[in-house]
């Protein structure tokens, strides 16, 4: 029998679903700006207090990982309803330029470095984390709770890279905004470190007991090193210089141990964890299964 006598039509293709998860669109009263909202509910039943909700920021990106990892966490360490908000699109610059815009405080526009394959920096790419922070406290939190039983004590934020920034500005800012902060990979070089400014704030409202949030700061051990592929547009040289200035790990490291330092009320607590081995590009999924256990188990 040869190839073409066992010739057969090619079986038909069916978009996958992921069980539980569902999507649908809001547009934010605050910003204007329209958001693909990204919900998984486990199949356990809440708990007596409702689900705590994670959410997540580039959630076109992260929150598939997200929803198979709370899947998981869902039998044993604890179900919880992720939320991840993303945009209604699926054109790679597209995505760049609205996180940017979402995760980024107010920045002079002469103090951001153009990059390759992105658009010349212009103002309305920039600077909207307050307001998007006011969507995701004012608008989203109280449509989801209208739509599954959440435990309001119980809010967990997440953010990779910028979106980690954009976590610990959040932190710094509202620090009872959520009961749990993870900044993955945070980019705390943004702006010369302009986030650190709100540091010390930060610091004498924890030691006196004003919040009690619980922190989680990860980085990948090699988010400082030459990864093994060099991203578009870029040469060893450029890049070295670029990751040399930007002091991802000891960055992260440092924030990390010095909030683990703070001496606050019951209830505070501050972790740094780094991955050894990982780079920016790989060092995601791990923090977020990290996330989820920081989150969900005692």
């Amino acid at each position: 029998m040869t190839p073409a006598d066992d010739a057969r039509p090619a079986p038909t293709h069916i978009p996958t679903a992921f069980p539980g998860a569902v999507e649908f669109d809001v547009t934010s009263k605050t910003n204007g700006r329209t958001y693909r909202i990204f919900v998984y509910q486990p199949l356990m039943p809440p708990p007596e207090t409702g689900y705590p909700v994670v959410t997540l920021s580039d959630g076109n990106m992260n929150f598939p990982i997200a929803a198979a990892m709370g899947a998981m966490f869902a039998f044993q360490g604890g179900a919880a309803l992720i939320v991840g908000v993303g945009y209604p699109t699926t054109n790679p610059l597209e995505l760049m330029v609205m996180r940017t815009r979402d995760l980024t405080p107010p920045t002079p526009i002469e103090a951001i470095r153009p990059q390759p394959g992105m658009p010349a920096p212009a103002p309305e790419n920039f600077g909207g984390d307050a307001e998007f922070l006011g969507f995701l406290i004012d608008e989203l939190r109280p449509l989801i709770a209208a739509q599954w039983p959440t435990d309001p004590a119980r809010q967990v934020l997440y953010g990779f890279s910028l979106g980690g920034l954009f976590t610990l500005n959040a932190l710094f800012a509202r620090p009872s905004a959520f009961s749990v902060f993870v900044a993955s990979s945070p980019s705390i070089w943004w702006h010369e470190r302009a986030l650190l400014a709100g540091e010390a704030d930060f610091a004498r409202r924890i030691e006196a007991k004003e919040a009690t949030p619980r922190v989680l700061v990860t980085i990948g051990g090699q988010e400082q090193s030459l990864p093994r592929t060099l991203p578009a547009g870029y040469t060893e040289e450029s890049l070295h210089e670029l990751m040399t200035s930007a002091r991802m790990v000891d960055n992260a490291r440092e924030l990390g141990e010095r909030l683990a330092a703070l001496k606050g009320a019951d209830g505070y607590v501050a972790r740094f964890h780094q991955f050894d081995g990982e780079d920016h590009l790989t060092a995601m999924a791990g923090s977020i299964a990290r996330a989820l256990d920081f989150a969900l188990r005692p």
